[in-house]
């Protein structure tokens, strides 16, 4: 197991998967930044600002509980630090409003151990809605409402 010493940015909390700054302080990783993507490890000790917290940067981290085995898991979405499964990490990518990344930090081993395995960073777009319409002209239709009540206007293009 690699364990790293470094000083904390913010509070940390146990099994918060954590990244570097420029300046060498940690600080719960972000899906929300490329940056703050690039998670180094998971926290092993509590702490706050300016602690000096032990991180698992590879190996076997055993302090976790109800994992699936054989599931990887991924830097949320939604909350920094928080790691969830592929399916938690997809449904958030839903209602996602700007890009963000996909962090693969390990693989469940059992339902209290995670193996550290941190792959790059993924740069993923949020799913686009799209409305397809019949090709024709109807000189009644000028816009579509969307569910918010925002109009999609229309074009209408000769050929």
């Amino acid at each position: 197991m690699a364990i790293a010493s470094f000083r904390a940015g913010e509070a940390i909390a146990t099994g918060e998967a954590v990244y570097v700054t420029a300046s060498g302080f940690i600080h719960k990783a972000s899906s929300s930044n490329a940056d703050q993507a690039r998670v180094v490890g998971i926290a092993l000790t509590n702490g706050a600002l300016n602690d000096v917290i032990q991180v698992n940067t590879d190996g076997v981290y055993a302090s976790a509980s109800g994992l699936t085995q054989n599931e990887y898991q991924f830097l949320s979405i939604t909350t920094s630090g928080a790691l969830v499964n592929y399916t938690t990490w997809a449904t958030d990518l839903e209602s996602a409003t700007t890009p963000i990344y996909l962090t693969n930090v390990g693989r469940v081993t059992s339902s209290t151990t995670l193996s550290v395995e941190i792959q790059p960073p993924i740069y993923v777009l949020p799913p686009p809605v799209y409305l397809l319409l019949e090709t024709g002209f109807d000189p009644l239709v000028d816009a579509i409402l969307l569910e918010d009540g925002s109009p999609i206007y229309l074009e209408s293009a000769l050929i």
